[in-house]
C-alpha cells in the first residue's frame, strides 16, 4: 500500500494549513494597517488576502483529485497484491500506472498554480487613489 507523506498529515492538509496561516497573517496585517489609517498598507494586505483566498479556492479541487487518486492507487495495489489471476493482476498494474501518471499530472498542475500565485503575490498591489 501507499504510505502517506508528511507523517500522515498529507499534502492536501499541509498546503491548506500553510495557505491558511498566510491568509490569517495577511488579514491581521490588513486590520493593523486600517487601525493606523495606512491606506496603502491596508490595500497591499487586502490584495494578499484576495490572492491567497483565490489560491486556496483553486488549489482545493486539485488537491482533492490528488488525494482521490492516491487512495484509489492504494486500493488497486492492495487488491493486486492479493490477486492470484495473472491477467487480472496485469490489468490492475495498468490501472495503478494510470493513477501514478494522473498524480504526476495533477502535481504539475498544482505546481504551476503555486508558481503563478507566487509571481502574483510578489507584484505590488493595484494602485489605490488617494482620498
Amino acid at each position: 500500500p501507499i504510505k502517506a507523506g508528511c507523517g500522515g498529515f498529507g499534502i492536501r492538509n499541509f498546503l491548506t494549513l500553510f495557505l491558511s496561516i498566510e491568509l490569517s497573517k495577511a488579514l491581521q496585517d490588513q486590520l493593523a494597517a486600517q487601525e493606523k489609517d495606512d491606506v496603502a498598507g491596508a490595500a497591499a494586505a487586502a490584495h494578499r488576502v484576495s490572492l491567497l483566498t483565490q489560491q486556496l479556492e483553486e488549489s482545493n479541487p486539485i488537491l482533492t483529485a490528488i488525494s482521490d487518486a492516491m487512495a484509489e492507487e492504494g486500493e488497486v495495489l492492495q487488491a493486486m497484491a492479493l490477486e492470484a489471476d495473472a491477467a487480472k493482476k496485469k490489468l490492475m498494474q495498468i490501472k495503478a500506472e494510470e493513477l501514478t501518471e494522473k498524480k504526476k499530472t495533477l502535481t504539475s498542475t498544482l505546481q504551476a498554480l503555486s508558481e503563478r500565485f507566487s509571481a502574483l503575490t510578489s507584484l505590488p498591489p493595484p494602485l489605490i487613489p488617494e482620498v
